[in-house]
């Protein structure tokens, strides 16, 4: 089937690959919550989840750009690995949401204090004055950074975030098919 603009119309690859990204992140993160709090907030197993979802927003445009003919311009190639990111980390959102909110507050309880507990030790490490320390341990106490205001601002800002990525990610796999393919051909 052709589409007005004369391109082959094809499965709209940056949903199957948000879709997929989502349900990878939702089950890395239950595999970390099942683990234990310490797993859960280890930065370094976090940032493996980013690299994750950058692998699969990297094949889901080189997957367009193979469906295309070895082809996809840079604009195609960012509407598409963009809308993998938005779509996994929409999901993974929700997902994260229901988590904290609904299914183990417990959970979240355990988050907070271990942040305090982070907080506090990074003051002190700089030697902080103990009166900054106290305000920034009652700042953070009396902060929920699970409700839903502040877990849609975290949403944009991975948006914001990701649509970096996905300039970059979209300059490098982009290929613009040469000016005089098809004159030849017919």
């Amino acid at each position: 089937m052709t589409s007005p603009t004369g391109t082959t119309a094809k499965s709209n690859v940056g949903l199957t690959y948000g879709l997929i990204g989502g349900i990878v992140m939702i089950v890395y993160t239950l595999c970390l919550y099942l683990a234990g709090i310490g797993t859960f907030m280890n930065m370094s197993l976090s940032l493996l989840a980013y690299v994750l979802i950058i692998a699969i927003a990297t094949m889901a445009g080189l997957k367009h750009r193979k469906q295309q003919g070895g082809y996809i311009s840079f604009a195609e190639a960012l509407r598409t690995v963009f809308l993998t990111f938005v779509l996994a980390f929409l999901l993974s959102t929700i997902f994260n949401y229901v988590l904290l909110n609904y299914i183990d507050t417990g959970f979240r309880d355990q988050m907070t204090q271990v942040t305090l507990e982070r907080v506090e030790e990074m003051m002190r490490k700089f030697g902080a004055p103990e009166t900054e320390i106290e305000k920034a341990m009652e700042r953070t106490a009396n902060s929920n950074n699970y409700s839903i205001g502040n877990t849609l601002l975290g949403y944009g800002v991975m948006c914001i975030i990701s649509c970096l990525v996905s300039l970059v990610i979209a300059a490098i796999i982009k290929k613009n098919r040469p000016p005089f393919d098809n004159a030849f051909k017919e």
